[in-house]
């Protein structure tokens, strides 16, 4: 498939791929600021909300690993459908749980309901995600794979800001439980899209012409895989301690909550205009062109947290952190396709994914050590000096295991 074809290509995965991402991403950034509220609100305390947290990051780490497997067995398809209903059947349990008429007391089985719904949701989204992960990696070549994986994460990244806001409409209107509605219809939306648009077995000329004749030994996949995938695990660290830290910053510093949230806004908008540059940028030179900078960037917006102390200067150190994360887009399930074979892709992917996301409770660890040690800055500068490092693990193994520079 020559470079010009892409738009071609683009579009015959907006129905099956990018619009279900989207309606999906929605709804399910809709929930996420009203989980720990909805939570207190079912009589549970801070420590057990806090606990139901951990128990999801924790299902993120080990949950791709059978998740994978499964999907290998049924399918990329069967993967997304499953995915689709799992969470909307956990969407159900929670608005049955969290609704409440004001008059009537919550049944003493909501919050045990509540949190086995969150938990069960949290498989679904792995399954979900996981079946378009495939599906992506095995329907587009490798030339053109990271603007199609970028505008993959351009799509979760719109979710995530439109989400909020129509979650904000639904609570405004009828209360926090009500954010789960959203959740509900973006799902049940995607799942419509997923049935009516993916094939049942995917046999395209793409996929067709980069299936392995015979598997690749075990060693010569798990070895690059774990390599490049430690540089991507510090990666999570820097972005979930991206979006802890700063608005601890702001705290630290006195700003108002309605700056920290603009400020948000701002580098999320900013974080948008690189989706397309960055993939084009992978595919044209590469992957580390794109992974050393974005952790570099991270690393320095960590460094020079100082700044945060005026307005002007936590503008600045948000702006950093979003041009870095920007130019990270899709890096993640570039890299995830680039280093598994497509004979049972879904089960390596599931690895690769358990280590990556191992990153999500790495990095609030890093944080919680060194703010009880010293300080939220201390902090900052721990998680700074590990993407640096992050950035130089992954400028020298990046280069021997993953696509260069195309050349002209």
């Amino acid at each position: 498939m020559a470079p010009e074809q892409l738009p071609a290509l683009l579009r015959r995965l907006v129905l099956p791929v990018y619009l279900p991402t989207a309606l999906y991403g929605t709804g399910a950034s809709a929930i996420v600021p009203v989980v720990p509220l909805v939570g207190l609100d079912l009589g549970l305390s801070v420590p057990q909300v806090a606990l139901l947290s951990t128990a999801v990051g924790l299902l993120a780490v080990v949950g791709p690993l059978p998740t994978g497997q499964l999907v290998a067995r049924i399918g990329e398809r069967g993967a997304l459908v499953a995915g689709g209903l799992v969470s909307i059947v956990a969407v159900v349990g929670c608005l049955v749980a969290a609704w409440s008429d004001g008059a009537t007391p919550l049944p003493v089985w909501a919050p045990a309901l509540f949190c086995a719904s969150i938990l069960v949701m949290a498989l679904g989204d792995l399954t979900w995600d996981l079946g378009r992960q495939t599906y992506i990696a095995d329907e587009v070549p490798p030339h053109l794979r990271a603007r199609a994986m970028t505008l993959f994460g351009g799509t979760m990244r719109v979710g995530r800001i439109i989400g909020p806001l129509l979650g904000a409409a639904a609570i405004t209107l009828a209360g926090p439980a009500a954010a789960f509605l959203v959740h509900l219809v973006g799902a049940g939306a995607g799942l419509v899209l997923i049935i009516r648009f993916v094939p049942p077995r995917l046999a395209s000329p793409v996929h067709a012409e980069h299936v392995e004749a015979t598997p690749p030994p075990r060693g010569t996949v798990l070895r690059p895989l774990v390599l490049v995938g430690l540089a991507v695990l510090v990666l999570t660290v820097a972005r979930t301690n991206r979006d802890l830290l700063l608005p601890l910053l702001g705290n630290e510093f006195g700003h108002p909550e309605a700056v920290v949230s603009l400020v948000f806004a701002v580098a999320a908008a900013v974080e948008l205009a690189f989706i397309l540059p960055a993939g084009w940028l992978m595919d044209r030179f590469g992957r580390a062109a794109v992974l050393v900078p974005c952790l570099a960037l991270m690393g320095v917006g960590y460094l020079i947290a100082a700044l945060s102390a005026t307005v002007p200067g936590f503008v600045v150190v948000s702006l950093v952190f979003a041009v870095g994360n920007g130019l990270g887009a899709g890096i993640n399930k570039t890299l995830s396709a680039d280093l598994t074979p497509s004979r049972n892709r879904a089960g390596w992917l599931g690895l690769w994914n358990s280590l990556t996301n191992a990153g999500a409770l790495v990095g609030p660890a890093v944080v919680a050590v060194a703010a009880t040690a010293s300080s939220v800055l201390a902090a900052s500068f721990a998680t700074g000096w590990l993407s640096l490092a992050g950035a130089g693990w992954a400028l020298w193994w990046l280069p021997r295991f993953v696509p260069g520079r195309r050349p002209d």
